[in-house]
């Protein structure tokens, strides 16, 4: 089982590491072709018939009926070397133009890839063969394993079948003799317990006799002991119900004790309380009698008052207040007297209401005195009657007891007789059933001996048969032991011949483990160049706000300078004759020089914008075709993959104890493929041309800042000369107080104001693109 699990492990890890080659050259190759086809796209066609009969041809040639002539690790080196020669040359110069040689490469890597999947097919084939022989004859093997043991445990079976039957035959010899001894012992031993038997059942008659009348006895006074149990039961009864009553009498007059305490201290609470309001009242009347006579007094002081006020009519303005004051105060007074009043007379009727209550709870305590008392009286004569009856109780319990002793005493004795009775009639029983027992020995010894006679007779025979069929089966074990030991050696040969495969498969997994690291640098390099080629895009982009700036600031330059001329040509007009035709001349030059070189500027700077954006949407286009090649081959490798998940569920019943190996695998390529599909080659290569592009349209961006640089540089010494012979004139004119010339100096203190930004915008614009320069 051992052997064939490796078998299965090493063909999966084997089938697992042709996918991996499979898809890993697969993409190597497609990236390569992509690579190439932006390169040499029209030459292709060319070479592609001449590969397939090249790869026919090796294949051909490669591979005979026996197998593979190179072994595929020799084939697999070889395949890398290609391909890093590949690699290196298009990593030197991507753009040669050497379409042939690298069709060449081509077709020779293709064909030595297609050989080295060959001989791993081939390999894998034939491990698959020799795995199903070796399951096969590992099946045989087990089969005929299984019927030597079956057949060893079936002569041990025989062997012990015959030393059996041999001690068998001694044992039944000897139980013939004992047998017949033992026969007639026990027909001397049946006679003697005849004898004992009867003699026991006489005996036994007299007992049951008596024990009869014993039990008669005990029925007699069990009725009378239960009687007088009924009767103690019924009187303990009314003893307990006795009991409770008096129990509960008791508490009531507790709670009635309870409750006339409680009662006799809320009469004194009443009383103290009508004490008290007593007082308050004496004390209210004696203050309503104050305030009387000081309301009649000053209802006599009141009437003075008014006696004088019909004297003093005078003074009648002064005291109005102080009368109506009082009036206030008397009205209040009054109001406070009847209030009080009320107050009183309230109060009085609740003292008369509580002396009320207190007379009828003085009633109602001496009811509940006289009630305590008749209990009282009637428990003294239910305790008298109830110390009477446990009197009565306790002389019954008496009796009782000593009827019970009686009762117990007769039914000891009883209950010896009684076992006496039951040993006799075991005894009488145990002989009975030895009797029976002894006669049902003798007629199976009897039957015992016959049937072993006839036994020795059978194993006799078998014992022959047994005999021969050992030595057949001894034969047959000799011819199996051959057998297997051919086995062993085939098993010897083949394990060796999987070591051999398991040290190609450990040397073929150093070469992808190197692989993968290089891999894994590649990566890293074409993440570093994308990291540039995105600073190298941003600069683009400032440099091409920074150029619309400018072109914004020609623009306004070339309107103030068409500006400038047609004032001046006004100028010229109205003044003077003298410097008519120089000045004429001048500003003519001066305002179509400009604008010729303008315009050629611009329409150079617009062929550069114009070429620069045809050539980034055709890079956009190139790029847009390479990820549509590269999601088909994604859609493709979905495929295989799918086909591969479909193979390895097929195979999961036989890859048994290295299935976590093959996960390690499958991992370990899933992260190459996801790397390898991240970045192929033919990104490497569009990369490349998207940073030559930009370098290019950086170089295009600096030359048309250097000519903006130089056309500033050229406004403003025009601008100067234009202002020196404006000043020149100015000399000459009388009271130079024109406003056409005012205007004009306006205008050309704006352009050169504008000439020096732009200027200056221009020579930063320079030294950031010098600076993108540097850096790339």
């Amino acid at each position: 089982m051992a052997l064939s699990a490796t078998l299965h492990a090493t063909s999966s890890l084997q089938q697992s590491e042709v996918k991996c080659f499979l898809q890993f050259f697969s993409l190597r190759r497609d990236g390569e072709q992509k690579r190439l086809a932006l390169m040499i796209a029209p030459k292709r066609k060319g070479h592609c018939s001449w590969i397939i009969k090249s790869v026919l041809q090796n294949r051909n040639s490669s591979f005979n009926d026996n197998g593979p002539t190179e072994p595929a690790r020799v084939l697999l080196e070889r395949l890398f070397a290609q391909t890093q020669k590949l690699e290196e040359q298009m990593g030197r110069d991507p753009h040669l133009p050497q379409d042939a040689q690298s069709g060449l490469d081509l077709g020779i890597l293709e064909s030595d890839l297609l050989a080295a999947l060959e001989a791993l097919m081939t390999k894998e084939e034939d491990l698959q063969d020799a795995e199903r022989k070796v399951l096969l004859e590992h099946t045989e093997l087990n089969r005929a394993k299984e019927e030597l043991e079956r057949r060893e445990e079936e002569i041990a079976a025989a062997c012990s079948k015959q030393e059996k039957l041999e001690e068998e035959l001694k044992r039944a010899n000897l139980n013939l003799a004992s047998q017949a001894t033992e026969i007639e012992d026990l027909q001397l031993q049946l006679k003697e317990r005849d004898q004992e038997i009867s003699a026991a059942q006489s005996a036994l008659s007299l007992k049951v006799d008596e024990m009869n009348q014993m039990k008669n006895e005990l029925m007699k006074k069990s009725e009378e002991a239960a009687d007088i149990e009924s009767e103690l039961k019924s009187k303990a009864q009314l003893l307990n119900k006795a009991n409770e009553i008096v129990k509960k009498q008791e508490v009531e007059l507790q709670e009635l004790r309870k409750g006339i305490q409680v009662i006799e201290e809320e009469l004194e609470v009443s009383v103290t309380l009508r004490k008290v309001e007593e007082g308050k009242l004496k004390v209210a009347e004696t203050n309503l009698e104050k305030e009387t006579m000081e309301w009649l007094l000053v209802q006599e002081e009141l009437k003075k008052l008014a006696e004088e006020a019909s004297k003093h009519t005078g003074e009648a303005n002064e005291t109005l207040e102080d009368l109506r004051r009082v009036k206030k105060l008397l009205a209040d007074v009054r109001s406070e007297l009847v209030s009080s009043q009320k107050a009183l007379a309230s109060s009085r009727q609740k003292m008369e209401d509580q002396e009320q209550l207190l007379e009828m709870q003085l009633v109602e305590l001496e009811e509940q005195k006289m009630s305590v008392l008749s209990y009282m009286t009637s428990l003294k004569d239910a305790q008298i009657e109830v110390e009477s009856e446990r009197v009565k109780f306790k002389v019954a319990e008496a009796r009782n007891k000593e009827l019970e002793w009686d009762l117990s005493v007769e039914k000891e004795l009883i209950e010896e007789l009684q076992g006496e009775l039951n040993k006799e009639r075991s005894s009488l029983q145990q002989a009975i059933q030895e009797m029976s027992s002894l006669q049902e020995e003798l007629d199976r010894k009897s039957t015992e001996f016959g049937e072993t006679r006839n036994l020795l007779l059978v194993k006799e025979s078998e014992l022959v048969e047994a005999r021969v069929e050992i030595q057949h089966l001894n034969s047959e074990q000799a011819a199996l032991q051959l057998m297997l030991e051919e086995r062993d050696l085939e098993l010897f040969n083949a394990r060796k011949k999987l070591e051999e495969v398991n040290q190609e498969i450990a040397e073929l997994r150093m070469l992808m483990s190197s692989r993968e690291d290089q891999l894994i640098q590649a990566m890293t390099m074409l993440k570093e160049k994308e990291e540039h080629v995105q600073t190298m895009q941003h600069e683009l982009n400032d440099t091409k706000l920074k150029t619309s700036e400018a072109e914004a600031v020609v623009e306004r330059i070339v309107e103030l300078t068409n500006k400038m001329v047609i004032s001046i040509k006004h100028e010229d007009s109205d003044g003077m004759r003298m410097f008519d035709n120089m000045e004429h001349k001048k500003l003519h030059q001066l305002s179509e020089k400009p604008t010729d070189e303008f315009k050629w500027q611009k329409k150079q700077l617009e062929t550069e914008l114009e070429f620069t954006r045809d050539s980034l949407r055709t890079k956009e286009m190139e790029v847009l075709a390479a990820h549509r090649a590269l999601t088909f081959k994604d859609e493709e490798l979905k495929m295989v993959f799918g086909r591969l998940d479909a193979r390895e569920k097929e195979l999961k019943e036989l890859k048994g104890e290295m299935n976590r190996d093959a996960n390690d695998l499958k991992k370990l390529y899933a992260l190459a493929q996801e790397r390898i599909g991240e970045k192929s080659i033919s990104d490497l290569a569009i990369e490349k041309l998207q940073l030559e592009a930009a370098q290019l349209e950086v170089e295009a961006a600096t030359s048309a800042l250097h000519k903006l640089a130089e056309m500033s540089r050229e406004l403003l010494n025009k601008a100067s000369l234009s202002v020196e012979a404006d000043s020149g004139t100015s000399i000459f004119l009388h009271n130079g107080s024109d406003p056409s010339v005012l205007d004009n100096s306006e205008c050309f203190s704006e352009v050169k104001t504008e000439v020096v930004r732009l200027s200056a915008l221009t020579e930063q614009l320079v030294k950031e693109a010098g600076i993108v320069g540097d850096v790339n």
